[in-house]
């Protein structure tokens, strides 16, 4: 935390964290939640390999949303199948 004279007064602000600590954090996140979800590891390391790649970042944000949909059209049929098997 620092101090700056703003008009006379004091303000104290906290710098923004840089894209790199923004990027170990993540990552640490990302390593706690897969320990504590460890049936998900396959995939990451699928997702990873996908990214690895995918070149820039408009291909890794292109990757991203066609895994998302794909994930999502899966969660669709087996809704489907749900709805079905309730009726």
């Amino acid at each position: 935390m620092q101090n700056h004279l703003n008009k006379g007064h004091y303000v104290s602000y906290q710098r923004p964290a840089t894209a790199n600590k923004r990027l170990q954090e993540a990552l640490a996140n990302r390593e706690r939640y897969l320990e504590r979800h460890p049936h998900l590891r396959v995939y990451q390391t699928e997702i990873d390999r996908v990214l690895d790649k995918s070149g820039n970042v408009q291909g890794r944000l292109a990757v991203i949303g066609m895994l998302i949909q794909g994930k999502l059209l899966e969660m669709q049929e087996e809704f489907s199948k749900l709805n079905k098997f309730l009726q």
